[in-house]
C-alpha cells in the first residue's frame, strides 16, 4: 500500500482555526508542486510520472486531508511501483531536517526550495501554520521553519551578464515574464523584461534567443536562476543560416595564384 501523507491546515485564531475556501485551494496546489519538485530532484527528469488523490477529508478544526499518490494520467508507461512511496518519505523527511537542524538531504535545488517557501503562512493569506504527516512522522511549517529555510535559500547575489537558450512560457497578463530553457547548465531560468522589450519577446518565443541583462545567482549555484533582461538577441532560425554548399565558391577569386594552404596562412599573418 502507498503511503499516505496527512496534512493539517491550521487557519487564523479569528477563524477559529477554520480554513478559507481560496486558502485551503492554494495550500493543497502548493504542496502538490512541492511534491512534484521532490519527485523531479529525485529522479533528474523534466515530467512527473506522479499525481496524488484525495482518499481522506475530515474537519475537526484543523481540517486533515489524506492523500496518495497514484500514476499521472498522462504517462506513457507506469512509474516505478515503489516511487510514490520514495517520493512522500523524501519530501517528509527533509521537511523535518530543515526544521530540525536547517538542512537538506539533497544537494539545494531552487524550484523545490521555491516551493516549499510557497507552503504555509504567507502575505496572500490567513494560514498560521501547517502540519505534515507520514506514518509516525511529523512536522509544522510555521515561521519557525520558514526562518530556517530562508537561511538555506540565501539572498540573491547579481551580477551583469547574459546567457543563451529556448524562450517559452511568455506571460504577458499583469506581468512581463518568460522562461528561458538554457542548453547547458540550469534547466530554466526565470525571466523578466520591460515593457520596451515586448516585441523583441515575441519575435523570440519559441526560438533561440540571448538575454542580456542582470542575472540572479545562489551562492551554492554555479548557474543563474533568473534575469532581468534588458536586451535579447533573437538567434536566426537554423533553416535561414547557408550551408556548406552556399559558401562553396566564396573566395573564388580572392586567393590569387596561392594554393588553399597560402592562402589560410596568409589570412592568419594578416590577423596577428
Amino acid at each position: 500500500m502507498a503511503k499516505r501523507i496527512t496534512i493539517q491546515l491550521i487557519g487564523a485564531d479569528s477563524d477559529k482555526q477554520d480554513v478559507r475556501i481560496d486558502d485551503f485551494i492554494k495550500q493543497l496546489t502548493r504542496i502538490k508542486e512541492a511534491l512534484r519538485e521532490t519527485e523531479l530532484n529525485l529522479t533528474g527528469s523534466d515530467k512527473p510520472l506522479l499525481d496524488y488523490k484525495v482518499v481522506g477529508l475530515r474537519h475537526s478544526s484543523p481540517s486533515e486531508i489524506d492523500l496518495e499518490p497514484v500514476p499521472a494520467e498522462e504517462t506513457e508507461a507506469p512509474p516505478p511501483k515503489e516511487l510514490g512511496n520514495r517520493v512522500v518519505r523524501h519530501f517528509s523527511s527533509e521537511l523535518k531536517l530543515i526544521r530540525a537542524k536547517g538542512k537538506l538531504l539533497t544537494p539545494p535545488d531552487l524550484p523545490r526550495l521555491k516551493a516549499y517557501q510557497e507552503i504555509g503562512s504567507k502575505g496572500d493569506n490567513r494560514i498560521m501554520a501547517v502540519k505534515i504527516k507520514v506514518g509516525r512522522s511529523a512536522v509544522i511549517i510555521d515561521d519557525e521553519f520558514k526562518q530556517k529555510l530562508d537561511r538555506i535559500v540565501g539572498p540573491d547575489e547579481k551580477i551583469h551578464g547574459s546567457i543563451s537558450g529556448m524562450l517559452e512560457a511568455v506571460n504577458f497578463h499583469n506581468t512581463n515574464r518568460f522562461t528561458l530553457y538554457p542548453p547547458l547548465g540550469p534547466k530554466r531560468i526565470n525571466g523578466k523584461f520591460r515593457a520596451a522589450l515586448r516585441p523583441k519577446v515575441k519575435e523570440a518565443i519559441g526560438g533561440l534567443a540571448t538575454v542580456i541583462g542582470i542575472l540572479s545567482y545562489k551562492a551554492w549555484s554555479p548557474f543563474p536562476h533568473a534575469i532581468l533582461a534588458e536586451d535579447i538577441d533573437v538567434h536566426e532560425p537554423d533553416s535561414d543560416l547557408p550551408t556548406l554548399t552556399d559558401l562553396r565558391g566564396t573566395f573564388a577569386g580572392s586567393t590569387g595564384e596561392m594554393n588553399s594552404v597560402e592562402f589560410i596562412d596568409h589570412l592568419r599573418r594578416e590577423n596577428w
